[in-house]
């Protein structure tokens, strides 16, 4: 007689899946280049297009470890950028390779007396403003202020502060207030930890993402001049190249023969019956338009703070990611100290 042939039995082991590590937050994965004079690359697509897989092979050469995946955006200005494909590993663990990356950069695409800088870390500090906080108990110095904020936040919240600064940087005109605004960086994995609020003398003060912009500043919601699109109080979206009630990426010309193809993509002046209109002055261009009467003057003579220049006959919306931002001016760290846009309390 045969023997019962064994039953398979059910495992009492659950194996565990485990979890990748966390994605990190905003613009850690990420590093960049700038140009030595800011100007527009002659050919920026091939070269974000081709740049990821050169900055890989110098790294394999050097018998790098961590992952090699990129990808890559260059800026109406010629900066390069840099981002991770994997976002757990920070832009930090390739920095001792930058000096060889940017080589590579230079050497691959040599654009003669303007080469590329040395690649940096983009920067990662965010900054909160903190609100209704009573100036007749506040340092009226400015450098007593960041460590009387910092030691007040460590009290209530044992979170590090970066730096702290009044909104309002004119001690004459905070003197007509009783409350005022103070804008603190952090780190960016410490800000859910105080956007709860935190206790200042006393009291429970509100605590928000301070958003920065000048005069001279584009809101991508409504292109209107002066702030930050986080900031905008629009009910609707504005189109930057016809002025209509829609975004920039749902722009379209009816023309199914438009030579440019303003048919299927946003496509600014596509064909001579389809004239932009500027939403700032009403003239035939579009809102991000150099040329616009409209437009602010920049800070001062200073040449950090004029526009990169655009090839002729070119509009600076030709430049613009669909769906994203045009190209604007960056702040510099020579011009005028840049304004939050939070309203002073």
């Amino acid at each position: 007689m045969k023997p019962p042939s064994p039953q398979p039995v059910a495992s009492s082991v659950v194996t565990s899946v485990k979890k990748g590590p966390p994605s990190l937050p905003g613009s850690q994965p990420r590093f960049f280049a700038p140009c030595q004079s800011p100007s527009p690359h002659p050919d920026a697509l091939t070269l974000a297009a081709t740049f990821p897989d050169i900055a890989a092979r110098v790294l394999r050469e050097s018998n790098f470890l961590l992952p090699l995946g990129f990808s890559a955006t260059v800026n109406p200005r010629g900066s390069i950028s840099l981002t991770v494909t994997d976002k757990a590993t920070p832009a930090a663990s390739y920095a001792p390779y930058f000096d060889s990356l940017t080589r590579a950069l230079n050497q691959s695409f040599p654009v003669g007396d303007n080469p590329w800088c040395t690649l940096v870390l983009a920067p990662t500090a965010v900054q909160l403003a903190i609100h209704g906080l009573p100036l007749r108990f506040l340092p009226q110095d400015e450098e007593e202020l960041f460590p009387y904020i910092r030691q007040a936040i460590l009290n209530d919240k044992v979170t590090p502060v970066l730096s702290a600064r009044y909104l309002n940087p004119s001690r004459d005109s905070r003197e007509t207030k009783q409350a005022t605004s103070v804008v603190i960086t952090v780190d960016p994995q410490n800000v859910s930890a105080l956007t709860s609020g935190v206790v200042i003398l006393s009291q429970k003060s509100k605590v928000e993402l301070a958003f920065s912009s000048s005069r001279t500043s584009q809101c991508r919601n409504c292109w209107r001049y002066g702030h930050a699109h986080q900031r905008c109080t629009a009910t609707h979206p504005t189109c930057p190249i016809c002025a209509l009630h829609h975004t920039r990426a749902a722009h379209r010309y009816q023309n199914s023969t438009c030579p440019r193809g303003g048919n299927n993509k946003p496509v600014p002046s596509c064909c001579p019956t389809s004239p932009p209109h500027c939403c700032n002055c009403g003239n035939d261009h579009t809102a991000t338009s150099r040329e616009c009467p409209a437009r602010p003057p920049p800070h001062g003579p200073s040449r950090t703070n004029s526009p990169a220049p655009v090839p002729t006959g070119q509009d600076p919306m030709d430049l613009a990611v669909d769906g994203g931002p045009a190209p604007t001016t960056p702040p510099s760290g020579k011009g005028p100290l840049e304004v939050d846009l939070v309203t002073p309390r």
